[in-house]
């Protein structure tokens, strides 16, 4: 911003100011319709109907479905009318628990015209669908 004058620079802050508030205004509220897993376990059907919420600006995960325990989720795309939402999320087993490593990939199909956008989520091995709604 060197050089820019003082009324450039106003303009350049509100207009970060509208598009950060913008995405807080298109946070996800999610809903978990059906899971699969390489192997079925009988603990994903516990998780049919619960909700979790995504935060759309850092790609972070509450509620029944969680994307973040040691390191943060990373927002590949923030979605369009051609594009998904992508939010991304590893931990490797040095970063953990020391238990194991884990992958986390989130995928909301925000281009699609209705007001429920259908969604997967990936962790490791099980996959979680259903559908999202911006609130």
């Amino acid at each position: 911003m060197i050089g820019m004058n003082v009324w450039t620079k106003a303009v350049a802050l509100l207009a970060l100011a509208v598009t950060t508030n913008a995405w807080a205004a298109e946070d996800f509220r999610c809903r978990i319709e059906s899971t699969v897993a390489a192997k079925e376990k009988p603990i994903n059907r516990i998780f049919i109907g619960k909700q979790f919420t995504v935060e759309r600006r850092t790609g972070l995960m509450a509620g029944a479905l969680k994307n973040s325990y040691v390191t943060d989720p990373q927002v590949i795309d923030y979605g369009s009318t051609e594009n998904s939402y992508k939010a991304v999320a590893t931990m490797r087993k040095d970063q953990g628990a020391g238990v194991g490593s884990s992958i986390y990939a989130l995928t909301i199909n925000e281009y699609d015209e209705s007001d429920r956008k259908p969604f997967i989520f990936l962790q490791n091995d099980e996959a979680f669908l259903g559908w999202c709604e911006h609130f």
